[in-house]
């Protein structure tokens, strides 16, 4: 006997209204997590950091964004337990009984709903300095956000979570022990197509202002389906796609892909993210006025009031006192000299010795990475490298007929597309049709741009003097090469 629909089984305890799905239902243990101070902390982080300066209306925050994915994670199990129903042959034999429970809906969802409790002020914007003061040991180790929530989820939620906590926090660091056989959660969270972009690629398009972001929610949530593989030939359960969703996912990647070029990997906001980390990290090295990010890992209940008004009150009294550079991009918005963007695509297979690439990425670490010279004064120039992977291909078969991977993180960034028959697809192999997926797989995007202040902007060029007409010349005579 087929177990009922998880969807149908929640009761919703409380309704909140949503500019982009409508209303959002939570049940009476999400109600319990949304009023606790740690997610509460949420509606001070903004969604998209800096992109604001250049965005006036992307000022949304970390908490709308989570409540969204929750709505989606939600849609998107729905969707699987009908399409299983209608085609279970499709699906292969999965374990329907543990997949479609009501707690594992549950859990689902409360992940989907902490998976960004342990962002600092901004966003990403100022993970790569943890990198910078980890190597200059300012930091026992460096770490990401994921790291950050697990403990908040641990220490501050583990008294309303109960016997969910470790599961769900395992959720959010790729630790899936607890899940068994059934992976379909965590390729919700975190995977190619996931309830986290679909929900922050339409939420940012509509707050920024552009419609690059948008794309055909309905038939790619149509196309969900759970299937059975093998990781370390042990049977899974992880999300698939329908082969006849193949365009839906298609736009989905595109919409992505744009999104990265219009906002994320905008100019004007990456001159402005990396001025706010390189700021931070000089103001972390000399009697910082807030505590290092470390501390949070041993004393979690600090970094509740650690958000951006506390972060953007200190960052203008430090930058005000030291009478810094920073101050006119930061605080001022007044825009600096840019050199870039240098376009370079790489596969990552090929030699990783090709000249101009090397030479670009030798003159970022010359210039961008932590030194005395930053500690003794502000630093002139930075540099930003902004790199992206698009979708990789489906690994090779491990065992005979089926599909097999060595693990799940081999997934992350796989689209699963299943044929009707119950076969797995490669939608990035040019012998499966028309799509756009076997032109960008296994590309790495790169996009180098050197900043300076505009006095400092003849200093720039001469830095740049080696790399200028080599790179020059290789636009011209290798176009199809760049991104």
């Amino acid at each position: 006997m087929a177990p009922p629909n998880p969807v149908y089984q929640l009761k919703a305890h409380k309704r909140i209204a949503d500019p982009v799905h409508g209303l959002i239902r939570l049940t009476e243990l999400e109600s319990k997590v949304l009023q606790t101070p740690i997610f509460q902390r949420l509606r001070h982080i903004t969604q998209l950091g800096m992109a604001s300066s250049v965005y006036p209306g992307a000022t949304h925050s970390r908490f709308t964004h989570s409540l969204g994915v929750v709505h989606n994670a939600t849609a998107m199990f729905d969707v699987a337990y009908k399409n299983w129903m209608r085609s279970p042959d499709q699906c292969g034999d999965i374990d329907a009984d543990l997949l479609f429970s009501e707690e594992m809906l549950q859990i689902t969802r409360l992940a989907a709903m902490c998976h960004d409790l342990g962002h600092l002020p901004f966003s990403h914007n100022l993970e790569i300095a943890l990198d910078w003061l980890a190597k200059e040991n300012y930091l026992p180790h460096s770490f990401r956000h994921e790291q950050l929530s697990e403990v908040m989820i641990k220490e501050l939620l583990g008294p309303t979570l109960g016997d969910l906590t470790n599961v769900v926090s395992g959720l959010i660091v790729n630790d899936y022990t607890e899940l068994g056989s059934c992976l379909f959660p965590a390729f919700l969270v975190s995977s190619a197509i996931d309830a986290d972009r679909m929900d922050y690629l339409v939420r940012d398009a509509l707050y920024s202002g552009v419609d690059q972001g948008r794309y055909d929610r309905e038939r790619l949530l149509d196309s969900v389906i759970p299937y059975r593989t093998q990781i370390n030939d042990q049977p899974v359960d992880v999300l698939g796609f329908k082969s006849k969703g193949i365009e839906s996912v298609e736009q989905f990647l595109l919409a992505r892909h744009r999104m990265h070029q219009t906002i994320y990997f905008n100019p004007s906001v990456v001159g402005f993210e990396a001025g706010l980390r390189r700021a931070y990290y000089r103001i972390s090295t000399d009697d910082p006025p807030w505590e290092l990010p470390h501390v949070y890992l041993e004393e979690p209940e600090k970094f509740i009031d650690f958000d951006e008004s506390m972060f953007w009150r200190q960052l203008k009294s430090e930058l005000t006192d030291r009478e810094s550079w920073l101050m006119d991009p930061l605080l001022n918005r007044n825009p600096l000299k840019k050199y870039g963007p240098f376009y370079y695509t790489l596969n990552p297979h090929a030699s990783s010795n090709d000249e101009i690439f090397s030479l670009l990425k030798t003159k970022q670490l010359e210039l961008e990475d932590p030194s005395n010279d930053w500690k003794g004064k502000d630093h002139w120039v930075y540099v930003e490298n902004k790199r992206q992977v698009l979708v990789d291909p489906l690994p090779q078969s491990l065992s005979g007929e089926q599909e097999s991977f060595e693990d799940a993180s081999s997934l992350k960034n796989v689209v699963i597309l299943v044929s009707a028959k119950g076969n797995l697809i490669d939608p990035t192999d040019a012998s499966f049709g028309h799509t756009f997926l076997p032109h960008i797989t296994d590309q790495v995007y790169h996009r180098f741009l050197f900043y300076s202040h505009k006095k400092d902007q003849d200093r720039l060029r001469t830095e740049l003097q080696e790399i200028l007409p080599m790179y020059e010349d290789f636009v011209i005579h290798n176009p199809k090469d760049l991104a």
